[in-house]
């Protein structure tokens, strides 16, 4: 059997949206746009049947439907683009499975997304492999003719190479430009929200691109406005400047609402209000609105009061974020068992690789067989920000009477420590199974066994603060992680003091001016003796302010020889201050308390994510022992 696998992201597109319609962006010189890949996958499988039909599992429309041919399944409007892909590559005998994370109508690119992993997985399945942006080239034609108007092509770019980059859009030529913003910081500042609103891009880029060609003003003036937002966009991220990405983030939506009528809804606008109010710097729809998904940016330390928020709107918060890597494939074949072990012995015995270990057991002690195999496990769970993999290398002694491995009784072993031969020492003999077929009869289903036990045991702990949306690195203990929690906090910390810095200046002017206001009216000062005044006591607030931020004392002068106003506003900064020291310690005690509430995520593996990469009979010197 032959099963290939394409598992692929989708996109969350920030700006320059529409404008990947083909001939769009020639009329807006510069026309950009900015995406990101994210956590949320589209999956295709394709395996091999025994026959020359096609069936086709479209797991997200629960159909399951089998053709006797490819005519009989053009036939079908349900598998359209599936026909049209299969009829390209000459495929039959197929079993097609599809399946994806996002909502229906979610706006996030998923259907492009789907294509390029079907795509992807019957080019492999055909024996040529296409890639790049050969694979991205065929899939736009494909969705095109299926659509029968042009495709934009943005969408193509994230679930391929992944990562957060922007689509330069230039005549002749369309070029991939990754962004360097780091991906985490990214996601510490972003939020996805589901409306709840399934929305279809096909109706409103149709009326953008109509009335683009058509003349239309409102059209034109805002696709050249969002291509001019589009190139602050990426110019805020190389920069590393997020609350102005934000910012553009809005001018975006702001521009985008003018385009064509239905773009927005009740759901939209009140998600987008909820989020607003709750700290975030700016949100716009994914796609092309009426509904699906909205992306917010904001400072760290107000995602979780935005997420309480959205909590309360229709619709849902989706668990994604941005991530690095694009398409993974997984080949399953014939010879998957074996696909990293070379063949030897005599012809029809389909023996697997045989080595022996050079003796260093006194005396002629004979080979016993084991089997030394070398597994790679993966722990893909991109919603925890996992993608490991752990190799383990075991030795397993074979059951004499079986033939199997006793993987219950392996050890760990290292292969670069055996003196490692492809002929037995000279005077020892094997202890052979019974039925020494047995062994190669068994060998593959001993790689079974080895699977099914490595998957009930092998586990990765993961980390995760959902405060800060933060989860642990590879290998980095609790209290590391925790460590690295307090850090963020402390800058949170930071951060919102400026807030709060900002907010006591302006009761401390207000004071003031109320002060120097009192002053005047109470002893009648001339200009000259008022601007004196009014000099000092700015002077005095300045140093006033800088105490009480700095944690010291907010005066420490005399007070007795001040006037009544004098002692009146000193007293009332005292009272300022016990205020700010009060907000401040119980900002740093909600953050510290925030930053130690870590869970612990125990991953277990799959058998599909558990590679055999080698697998071979290793024949090691021991005593004898008769087999019962």
């Amino acid at each position: 059997m032959t099963r290939i696998t394409a598992r692929v992201p989708l996109r969350a597109d920030l700006a320059g949206g529409t404008l990947d319609l083909w001939p769009l962006y020639l009329f807006h010189p510069g026309s950009r746009t900015v995406h990101t890949a994210i956590s949320i996958w589209a999956e295709c499988d394709v395996e091999s049947l025994a026959d020359n039909s096609i069936e086709v599992v479209l797991t997200d429309a629960n159909l399951r439907t089998r053709y006797s041919s490819l005519r009989e399944m053009a036939a079908d409007d349900r598998v359209a683009l599936l026909s049209r892909a299969i009829e390209h590559f000459h495929l039959s005998g197929v079993r097609i499975t599809t399946r994806t994370e996002a909502p229906r109508g979610s706006g996030l690119g998923g259907s492009s997304a789907l294509a390029v992993a079907l795509v992807r997985a019957l080019s492999s399945f055909a024996g040529n492999p296409v890639e790049g942006e050969d694979l991205i080239e065929l899939v736009r034609d494909l969705e095109t003719r299926l659509l029968g108007i042009p495709a934009g092509i943005q969408d193509y770019y994230p679930p391929v190479y992944g990562g957060l980059g922007a689509l330069h859009l230039d005549p002749g030529k369309v070029t991939r430009h990754p962004i360097n913003f780091p991906l985490q910081e990214l996601a510490d500042h972003m939020v996805l929200h589901y409306t709840g609103v399934a929305h279809f891009s096909g109706t409103n880029n149709w009326g953008m691109y109509k009335g683009h060609i058509d003349g239309d003003p409102r059209v034109r003036d805002g696709l050249a406005a969002i291509s001019k937002i589009s190139i602050e966009m990426e110019k805020a991220l190389e920069s590393r400047d997020i609350r102005a990405a934000a910012a553009a983030l809005d001018r975006e939506w702001t521009a985008r609402k003018t385009l064509v009528d239905g773009i927005s809804n009740r759901e939209i606008d009140e998600a987008i209000t909820a989020a607003k109010k709750a700290g975030a710097w700016g949100g716009k729809v994914c796609g092309a609105g009426g509904g699906g998904c909205i992306v917010f940016l904001m400072p760290p330390e107000r995602k979780a009061r935005v997420i309480a928020a959205l909590g309360k709107c229709s619709g849902r918060v989706l668990e994604a974020g941005p991530i690095g890597h694009g398409i993974v494939i997984e080949e399953q074949r014939d010879q998957a068992a074996f696909a990293f072990v070379r063949r030897r012995g005599t012809q029809g015995e389909g023996e697997i690789e045989q080595l022996w270990v050079a003796g260093t057991t006194a005396g002629s002690a004979a080979y016993r067989p084991h089997i030394l195999a070398e597994a790679a496990i993966t722990f893909d769970a991109p919603r925890h920000g996992v993608h490991e993999t752990l190799t383990r290398t075991l030795l397993a002694p074979i059951d004499l009477q079986t033939g199997l491995p006793r993987w219950a009784d392996a050890v760990t072993a290292d292969s670069d420590q055996f003196d490692l031969r492809v002929t037995p020492d000279s005077g020892r003999d094997s202890i052979n199974p019974r039925d020494p077929s047995a062994i190669h009869a068994a060998s593959a289903e001993g790689e079974n066994l080895l699977r099914q036990m490595l998957a009930e045991t092998e586990r990765l702990s993961v980390f995760h603060n959902a405060a800060f949306g933060l989860f642990s690195e590879p290998g980095e203990r609790r209290e590391d992680f925790i460590r690295r929690c307090l850090e963020r906090a402390e800058r949170s910390l930071e951060n919102e003091s400026e807030r709060l810095e900002k907010t006591f200046r302006r009761r401390i002017d207000q004071m003031r001016e109320r002060a120097e206001r009192e002053q005047r009216e109470g002893e009648g000062l001339d200009d000259d003796h008022q601007q004196r005044k009014d000099h000092e006591v700015g002077i005095a607030w300045g140093q006033t302010l800088y105490n009480i931020t700095s944690g010291r004392p907010a005066t420490t002068d005399d007070v007795s020889s001040r006037s009544r106003v004098e002692a009146d506003y000193i007293e009332r900064i005292g009272q300022l201050q016990k205020s700010w020291d009060r907000e401040r310690d119980a900002l740093r005690e909600e953050l510290t308390t925030k930053a130690r509430a870590v869970e612990e995520i125990n991953l277990s593996p799959s058998n599909r994510s558990i590679e055999i990469r080698r697998y071979l009979i290793l024949w090691i010197p021991r005593a004898p022992v008769v087999a019962s």
